[in-house]
């Protein structure tokens, strides 16, 4: 069951590395990611996220990282 604060979500945004983490740049905001590996993969990339926000950390639990085709 998922906690009460998180729920499921799409963020669209770029995967960029600050200090030794990536994180997703959405806008002005910028969001931990918890899966270092996929994040890793797409740095420098606009991709879509989906997953669960934790609002406390912000922090996005990744269920699914996808590209998103340049246009």
């Amino acid at each position: 069951a998922q906690a009460p604060s998180q729920e499921s979500n799409s963020f669209s945004g770029t995967v960029v590395k600050s200090g030794d983490k990536y994180v997703l740049q959405v806008g002005s905001m910028t969001y931990q990611l918890d899966d270092q590996d996929k994040a890793k993969q797409f740095e420098g990339k606009q991709v879509k996220v989906n997953g669960s926000l934790d609002k406390a950390t912000s922090t996005i639990h990744i269920t699914d990282i996808q590209p998103v085709p340049e246009k």
